[in-house]
């Protein structure tokens, strides 16, 4: 098979996903459900307003766009905590990625919840119950010249008390490297996602990413979740400095649908990373709280 047909039928598969995917959750009549998958992973992109669908290159992808999956240089591994949540709620990530010659695989988990709810009438409590949900991606990404593409198979579990529910969904994602200084991604996520009588909405995100210069990157992108008429707006700024042999800081900012956000992080000897990012939840829900992500990127 000719790189030209390979690169046609990988076209074909993404795009049979996508219509058996908005055929089966067009007729949800919940297009707020699961809120958790839409929160966003990784401190570094959350600081820049959650504008990463054309960015991501490590394991997050696999979270973001799962085509960026193929940009991973040999070995990735990211996490991520969420500290100050409204409603002492808790959510979790932890992601690895590896490179072989004829693509990249990765591996995601998603973990959220809330202990010791309370329950019974507003005057009398009867007792408490645990909430808590799982999300598992197992990822696929290939690149073939300036052209990638990858999708994910979704696990979602979630547990109330003693009832619980399994599901199953898939997501996809392209990307395209213009040149040096321009990317541009498309991720479709929760294709057919449904948990018990559920169903996730249909995500589509259309993303670019811009680098005018040494240093600087600035993402944008539009997210449209189907059956809501409101467009997402998310954009972001990043400027890196190497300060020393090996030793990368850098500083972000972003909007996230009219919600800032700020972050730092810091690079040591071009493996180990810390970010940080101050974020508003755009739901409300979770109001303003921090995210920390430790990473290892192996080349």
């Amino acid at each position: 098979m000719t790189k030209i047909m390979k690169k046609l039928a990988l076209i074909a598969l993404t795009v049979f996903f996508c219509v058996l995917g908005y055929s089966q959750v067009s007729i949800a009549d919940d297009n707020h459900a699961f809120p958790m998958l839409r929160m966003g992973v990784g401190a570094r992109a959350l600081s820049m307003g959650g504008a990463f669908t054309a960015v991501a290159s490590d394991a997050t992808a696999g979270y973001w766009n799962p085509a960026a999956l193929a940009q991973v240089d040999k070995l990735s591994i990211s996490t991520m905590i969420a500290a100050n949540m409204a409603n002492d709620r808790k959510y979790n990530y932890a992601a690895l990625a590896y490179k072989f010659d004829w693509g990249a695989v990765g591996f995601s988990w998603l973990n959220g919840g809330t202990s010791d709810i309370p329950y019974g009438t507003s005057e009398v409590k009867s007792g408490t119950f645990d909430a808590n949900d799982h999300v598992f991606l197992f990822s696929y990404g290939t690149q073939m010249e300036k052209f990638f593409v990858g999708a994910n198979f979704k696990v979602v579990s979630m547990k109330i008390e003693e009832l619980s529910n399994t599901g199953i969904g898939v997501d996809a994602g392209a990307k395209f490297n213009v040149n040096d200084k321009v990317d541009l991604a498309l991720a479709i996520g929760d294709l057919g996602t449904k948990v018990g009588r559920n169903s996730a909405p249909v995500v589509f995100r259309l993303g670019g990413c811009f680098k005018p210069m040494e240093g600087f990157l600035f993402p944008v992108e539009l997210e449209k979740i189907h059956n809501r008429t409101n467009l997402k707006l998310r954009l972001g700024g990043e400027y890196s400095y190497a300060f020393a042999d090996n030793y990368v800081g850098a500083l972000r900012g972003g909007v996230n649908d009219g919600h800032l956000a700020i972050g730092a992080g810091l690079q040591l000897m071009n493996q180990f990373s810390i970010d940080y990012a101050y974020v508003s939840e755009a739901t409300g829900v979770f109001g303003e709280n921090h995210r920390i992500s430790l990473s290892f990127n192996m080349k």
